[in-house]
């Protein structure tokens, strides 16, 4: 008997087979139909799935653009779910919101290619894509909002409740009223909370469940502890390029100053009673001096390593140096809280009652305790550095993680009961996953076995489609920075000519962008420039600049990743600058411990960025265009690490010649 699917042309059979077997069909029944594209790389990866699945192994793969790798890992997983005594349930997480719920629609339209009926999903959210109402009645009691409040109460009334509802809040005003540290049943707007409800609905053993890498990360460091894992037979961690990074965010604590004063405060107030009983002031005499040497420090180098520096904000892990004067006021420093708090158990004994506070007394122990470990420098058992909070760098955080993740990744992985899949369009640098399998611990897994597929290669027609513009005319950017600037400046200018407007411009720093697009500007080209704002609706602005075709975009960070535009409005891509890491305690760490650093972490660090950002150039089969890198030493790294750098791009012909830019443009771009 056969059952004919939504899709036409697309029959599978109901006749009882292994999950191997009914997959490997579904695929071989896809070879002339009009309604779904047959795949090679798509039906590989799912029949990897299917091992996955089977053996409950760690499957690592790269599956470039135009694989469909949503669909290489859903078919087989909603295929085996329908088997409920064998296979229970799975877990998919991703990057964002959007892919979460790209994700949501896919299972939906695979369930019906399949004829499952109806699909029970949860949509896991993190607590940050939340509204808090208990924060928001304390928001609108500031001043200054008065401006959103009629546009927040008509949200509300109307159901509102995540981020997506609010968007035309800015950043900073969402941060205000979203949810933080959930009280729970001890805030009064408990019954009303989605947050909550989500929460609850996710541990009631769901069988399908799409989250972000985040709240898996949370769950993850949970262990078996965890409700959100009950059922599952396989999870999916989808952009898993990201995963280090929110795993180690699960562990990362920080400290600050006002959190320690608040802590000595409380300490001697709750053993005192009508009489005053306060800390000596040498002790805060020694906070603020730690502080302010940690805050110099971490200045310095920042400056050092990044002149010019607009906002300090901007940077997320900056390191400082625990050099001799840091240890002495470090020393004083964890004398005075020793003091003060065989001071406060004396008073305490004295008492009548026990009135210790215990929870300050935790919070100076634990400093005292992190402060003793920075002493320790290479042997310390955490990874230190600063975040500022302000733009100018006047307020900051010390902030610490444990610096061997790699061996709490893999002692994870290898206590997860269920199978594992990482995947991602850019997880190898050309060295069989070896940098990221060392970074994530893989190569430490012991008890399940892990399996690192070879890339699956994009589909789409590199060679005849694009071209990847290399000039040897620009002067490197750490020799004379100006005179890059000034360079780039009118290179991209040249670029933007040549494809009238169709540019997407990716920065690794935000001043470089804010000059060339300022510079440009007054040249009064013929096409608009849009340019990534602090604060700013990055969804609108990707959708203004789609929709004029003959427009440039200019941006960093995350439009490195995640924005996706197919067709004509994005034919040209400029990279003006290599995005090697700043100097990062992270990254520090794991260079470290190679004797060739460069090679065995800067290189990969790099690489794996500038697939991403190289990736958004071609979205679809019939996308054509430009990928420009303007910085002169990826033609010498290439050169002396034996064409590392282009083999690692897909892209066709390589030129330093604009000449040949302009050829093909006149071809391909008409």
């Amino acid at each position: 008997m056969e059952k004919t699917s939504i899709w036409k042309n697309v029959t599978v059979k109901e006749e009882d087979s292994s999950l191997y077997e009914k997959v490997d069909q579904f695929f071989e029944v896809l070879h002339g139909s009009r309604e779904l594209e047959y795949r090679e790389g798509q039906h590989t990866m799912a029949l990897d799935i299917v091992d996955t699945i089977r053996d409950r192994q760690i499957l690592l793969i790269e599956a470039q653009v135009g694989i469909g790798k949503s669909y290489a890992y859903l078919i087989p997983l909603l295929t085996a779910i329908q088997n409920k005594d064998s296979f229970h349930g799975f877990i998919i997480a991703t990057s964002t919101i959007a892919l979460q719920e790209q994700l949501l629609n896919d299972v939906n339209r695979v369930a019906g290619m399949l004829n499952m009926g109806p699909i029970d999903v949860v949509l896991a959210k993190g607590k940050n894509n939340f509204m808090c109402l208990s924060r928001l009645f304390e928001f609108l009691k500031e001043s200054g909002s008065e401006r959103y409040r009629d546009i927040l109460n008509k949200i509300v009334d109307e159901g509102g409740s995540d981020r997506g509802d609010f968007e035309q809040l800015p950043e900073s005003v969402w941060r205000k009223i979203n949810v933080r540290n959930c009280r729970v049943q001890t805030c009064p707007y408990y019954g009303n909370c989605k947050f909550v409800v989500q929460r609850e609905d996710y541990s009631k053993d769901k069988k399908i469940i799409i989250t972000n890498q985040d709240l898996l990360a949370q769950h993850l460091k949970q262990g078996s502890d965890s409700s959100i894992f009950s059922e599952t037979d396989i999870i999916v961690i989808d952009e898993a390029h990201n995963f280090e990074d929110k795993l180690r965010n699960a562990y990362v604590e920080a400290i600050d100053k006002r959190r320690i004063e608040g802590a000595i405060y409380h300490l001697y107030q709750s053993v005192s009673y009508n009489d005053e009983f306060y800390p000596e002031s040498e002790f805060f005499e020694n906070l603020n001096d730690f502080f302010t040497k940690i805050r110099f420090s971490a200045k310095y180098i920042m400056r050092k390593n990044q002149a010019d520096i607009e906002d300090f904000s901007d940077y997320g892990r900056i390191q400082f140096v625990c050099n001799d004067a840091m240890k002495r006021v470090i020393l004083k420093l964890n004398q005075s809280i020793a003091d003060a708090i065989d001071e406060v158990k004396v008073r305490n004994q004295k008492n009548d009652v026990d009135t210790l506070n215990p929870r300050p007394l935790e919070i100076l122990e634990g400093f005292s305790k992190i402060l003793r470990d920075l002493l320790m420098k290479k042997d310390a058992n955490n990874i230190y550095w600063v975040n500022f909070l302000d733009h100018d760098g006047k307020y900051l955080q010390l902030m610490y993680s444990p610096r061997h993740l790699d061996k709490i990744a893999s002692n994870i992985f290898s206590n997860t009961k269920a199978g594992i899949v990482l995947t991602s369009a850019t997880l190898d640098a050309n060295d069989h996953y070896n940098y990221y399998s060392d970074s994530i611990g893989l190569n430490e897994v012991v008890g399940k076995a892990v399996l690192k597929e070879f890339p699956i290669s994009s589909p789409y027609n590199y060679e005849e489609n694009t071209i990847l513009y290399c000039p040897d005319d620009i002067v490197n950017p750490n020799e004379n920075h100006e005179l890059y600037l000034n360079q780039i400046t009118e290179r991209i200018k040249d670029l933007i000519e040549i494809t009238q407007g169709r540019s997407l411009v990716l920065f690794t720093s935000k001043k470089d962008m804010n000059y060339v697009y300022h510079q440009l500007q007054q040249d009064y080209l013929d096409y608009p420039l849009y340019m990534q704002q602090e604060g700013g609706n990055h969804q609108k602005l990707k959708e203004k600049f789609e929709e004029n075709i003959h427009s440039c975009l200019f941006a960093t960070g995350s439009f490195f990743e995640g924005i996706d535009i197919k067709g004509e409005s994005l034919s040209s891509l400029i990279i003006p600058r290599l995005p090697f890491p700043i100097v990062d305690p992270v990254v520090e760490e794991k260079a470290s411990t190679y004797q060739d650093n460069f090679q065995k972490v800067y290189l990969p660090e790099m690489l794996l960025k500038l697939k991403q950002g190289t990736g958004r150039l071609i979205r679809s089969e019939s996308d054509k265009g430009i990928v420009s890198i303007l910085d002169s030493r990826f033609l010498l790294y290439n050169e002396k690490y034996s064409n590392l750098l282009t083999a690692s791009l897909p892209f066709g012909e390589a030129t330093t010649d604009l000449e040949n830019v302009k050829k093909f443009i006149s071809v391909k771009l008409k």
